[in-house]
């Protein structure tokens, strides 16, 4: 238990405790001596035994015990409490006769309070007092500074730091730096008065400021953003090394000019938005083929700004409610950013344009405009001119299949189907030349023919038309005929003969439209 005395307590006590020596020394018994440092302004006083514990206070050590919550510590709680303020505190209590004292001034130079510690034959004495005459509230001044960090730590971390930190006076001339700027200013500067040339408008709230040194010895570039804060009359200074920077975001301006003119000769538009979707490249083609002025996209538009332009040019389909535009042109992003998106857009000035939308890598998205209006026309070209060839196939009177070099079915008319038995076009798609020539073997009568079909077909030699006559099961008498065409396809025609002195007759099909198989364009 701690008790709590006052001064003319701690006399009594004192007094008791001579008297009691005296007595001590008399009978030649061992002698235990209590004497606290007298001082003249002790605020706090703390007596501790050998063991660490606490045996009594003084009323202001107690007040200060009870603001910080520790009302009964020992010597190591109150050590770990105080080690924050005063360097070098003893570990241990120890028995010492004749007494020792030794005082510890605190860590920061604005803690008033001075500690003094004497080491005695019963245990320890602690005694706090200020420096100064007025008697200062030691709980707040506790609260204050024990929080603040070691001055050694803080001057060995400034010290020591990797990278340049110095302090500028009020007048522009140099006042401490580190080690680190030193060594820099000795390779590069060669000892200058100033090493980095701060702009002078330059304000602490400015943010850092990137400067550079030419180290001419060593034919070197280095780049450091500097910032500032003020300190009395002047300026402590921060200099971080960002070369790696510099030297990356160049790197990212030469490729993206090397991007930008390469695509510069792509007869396709490409537009490049950032994770923020705004446009950070595009390349000439874009011009021509959206109409989007050079000004417009100068201004790096927003993801939705340059869709809205793309509607007013009338370059992309026009919605059929604008109150659901902004969720289109979501979802649009949304695709392109799962490499789902690519669209074909038919703009009501006749042109076709394939739009493709590409994730790029750190979110970025791409955006590929193709004018494919002559691709499409041919298509449609070729779509037109492969429906007048199967309607010509199907006015003919004879049973016509042609062959691609591979030996499928490329061609073929309705009385071809009708011949070898199939009920629909479809039936004979994906078909070879041998399971043509198997369902006419069914139909007519045996002949060798059939095998030299198959061999004419997919032979590569060069070859002649040929014909041979054949008979049909229920005795219809039918002339093939075989014939190369070009790019090494084959034509196979059954011509039904009429009898002699009849008008000729035709092989009897239902009339419909005929489409190509396998090969054929769709």
């Amino acid at each position: 238990m701690i008790f709590t005395l006052t001064w003319i307590d701690i006399s009594a006590i004192v007094g008791a405790a001579a008297a009691t020596a005296a007595l001590l020394q008399v009978f030649n018994k061992p002698k235990t001596v209590f004497a606290p440092v007298k001082h003249a302004k002790i605020t706090s006083t703390f007596e501790f035994d050998l063991s660490g514990t606490l045996v009594c206070t003084n009323i202001e050590a107690f007040d200060f015990l009870q603001s910080i919550k520790l009302p009964d510590p020992d010597w190591d709680t109150l050590h770990h409490a105080l080690s924050s303020r005063f360097a070098d505190l003893p570990d241990t209590i120890f028995a010492c006769n004749p007494p020792q004292t030794r005082f510890y001034p605190a860590r920061s130079v604005v803690d008033p309070f001075t500690l003094e510690i004497e080491q005695h034959a019963n245990g320890l004495t602690l005694l706090m007092s200020t420096r100064e005459d007025n008697m200062l509230n030691h709980n707040d001044v506790h609260n204050e500074h024990a929080p603040l960090p070691n001055l050694a730590l803080v001057k060995s971390v400034s010290e020591n730091a990797p990278f340049p930190v110095w302090q500028s006076k009020a007048d522009g001339s140099l006042g401490w730096s580190n080690a680190f700027y030193q060594s820099l200013n000795r390779r590069v500067a060669h000892n200058q008065d100033q090493l980095f040339e701060i702009t002078e408008t330059m304000d602490a709230n400015d943010g850092a400021q990137r400067i550079k040194l030419r180290d001419n010895t060593n034919n070197r570039t280095h780049w450091f953003d500097v910032t500032r804060q003020r300190f009395e009359d002047g300026y402590v200074n921060f200099a971080i090394d960002v070369h790696a920077v510099v030297k990356a975001e160049t790197a990212q301006r030469n490729f993206v000019q090397t991007l930008a003119k390469t695509f510069a000769h792509l007869a396709t538009g490409l537009a490049i938005f950032d994770r923020n979707r705004q446009l950070v490249l595009f390349n000439p083609s874009l011009f021509d083929l959206t109409d989007l002025r050079p000004e417009f996209l100068t201004t790096r538009p927003n993801l939705f700004s340059f869709f809205d332009q793309l509607r007013d040019k009338q370059i992309m389909p026009e919605p059929k409610s604008y109150a659901n535009w902004r969720e289109r042109i979501a979802d649009v992003i949304t695709a392109a950013s799962d490499h789902n998106f690519s669209e074909t857009w038919h703009l009501p000035n006749g042109l076709t344009y394939r739009v493709t939308g590409q994730p790029h890598p750190d979110g970025a998205i791409a955006f590929l405009f193709e004018d494919i209006s002559a691709e499409i026309s041919l298509t449609r070209r070729f779509h037109d001119e492969a429906d007048v060839t199967h309607s010509a196939l199907d006015a003919l009177d004879q049973a016509i299949a042609i062959f691609n070099r591979a030996g499928f079915v490329q061609y073929h008319n309705s009385a071809m189907t009708s011949f070898i038995g199939q009920h629909s076009d479809k039936d004979l798609e994906d078909m070879c030349v041998r399971d043509v020539t198997r369902l006419c073997q069914r139909t007519c009568k045996p002949s060798p023919v059939w095998g030299e079909i198959r061999n004419f077909v997919i032979e590569n030699a060069e070859r002649e038309t040929w014909s041979a006559p054949l008979q049909s099961k229920d005795g219809q008498t039918l002339a093939l005929k075989v014939s190369p065409l070009a790019s090494g396809a084959s034509l196979i025609a059954l011509t039904p003969e009429a009898p002699s002195g009849a008008a000729p007759s035709r092989i009897a099909i239902p009339r419909k439209r005929i489409t190509a198989s396998n090969s054929a364009v769709a």
